[in-house]
């Protein structure tokens, strides 16, 4: 059985400042560093450190970037085999720029944006599997290896970020959609608060698993008309990058490794608290070990 994360793959510039920058102002930073990321990378390293086995779906450029990330996937334990190189064209990247733990980020797709259907031929999808994709790669793309893997008898996994609008016949083949606050409000056209608060329930448009990340509030999870909440921990926020990333990789292999709703979800909580206390985004995913002891 094996995590196949579908995604992108980006060479992540992380520039850190007292203050995000407003139109037309220069500001001058504090720091530069160059860490590996893209939300694709950043979630199968996240599942392989939670001991899934792991194989990435996606598009390098022939530049030094790529082969620096794919080198960087596989000594993580990620399956590589799978990741075609793209010549003449740039790896992904994303500009980054971290004040008070919190990020703005420019991405420019590059590679990412060649993640067609010929990515996804032949791969042998099973009963078993869990397939994640997000949305800085071609949704089309995501939309087929779904379509696929569910008649295989898999389950699919949606981070639909950068958010944009989701096609019902897209909502139709996942068995898990993550979004965070923002996300939901504006894919679902609703105010998350009364479904928060308990006074309405998951939206009539997806009859999967709903699973809303809150930030330092913890996690809200729908599920066939039952919530469960788990509530935040309290650490000492460095850098909230690739949180997201690390919640979605970390729950798609604990539901892999046979683990409970409930229980998959907390493992992916404590694991996404843990990330935001270290710098970067892939670099920045921690081992099951110390998730586990942190669990404790």
């Amino acid at each position: 059985m094996t995590v196949y994360v579908i995604g992108s793959i980006n060479q992540d510039i992380v520039a850190t400042s007292d203050s995000h920058m407003r139109p037309g102002e220069t500001l001058t930073g504090n720091d530069l560093n160059y860490y590996p990321g893209g939300k694709g990378a950043n979630q199968a390293i996240a599942a392989a450190r939670a001991g899934a086995a792991v194989a990435m779906i996606g598009c390098t450029g022939d530049d030094a970037a790529g082969s620096d990330l794919r080198a960087y996937l596989a000594e993580a334990g990620v399956d590589v085999t799978r990741v075609q190189v793209k010549a003449g064209t740039p790896t992904g990247t994303a500009l980054i720029v971290v004040a008070q733990g919190e990020n703005s980020i420019i991405v420019i797709q590059g590679a990412n944006q060649e993640v067609g259907l010929a990515t996804i031929e032949g791969i042998p999808f099973a009963a078993g599997d869990v397939v994640v994709s997000q949305f800085e790669t071609p949704v089309a793309t995501a939309l087929a290896a779904f379509t696929k893997a569910r008649q295989l008898g898999a389950r699919t996994l949606l981070n639909p970020s950068p958010v944009e609008p989701i096609a019902q016949e897209l909502l139709y083949q996942l068995d898990f959609l993550v979004v965070n606050e923002h996300e939901f409000e504006q894919i679902f056209d609703r105010p998350l608060g009364p479904v928060l608060h308990g006074k309405a329930g998951a939206p009539a448009a997806f009859a999967g698993t709903l699973i809303v990340t809150l930030g330092s509030d913890g996690v809200l999870t729908l599920s066939g008309g039952g919530r469960i909440r788990h509530g935040g921990r309290s650490v000492e926020v460095v850098d909230s990058t690739g949180a997201g990333d690390c919640f979605a990789g970390y729950l798609a292999a604990a539901l892999h490794d046979g683990n409970d709703l409930e229980n998959a979800v907390a493992l992916a909580n404590v694991a996404a608290s843990m990330s935001v206390t270290r710098p970067g985004a892939a670099s920045s995913m921690p081992e099951i070990s110390d998730v586990r002891a942190a669990s404790e």
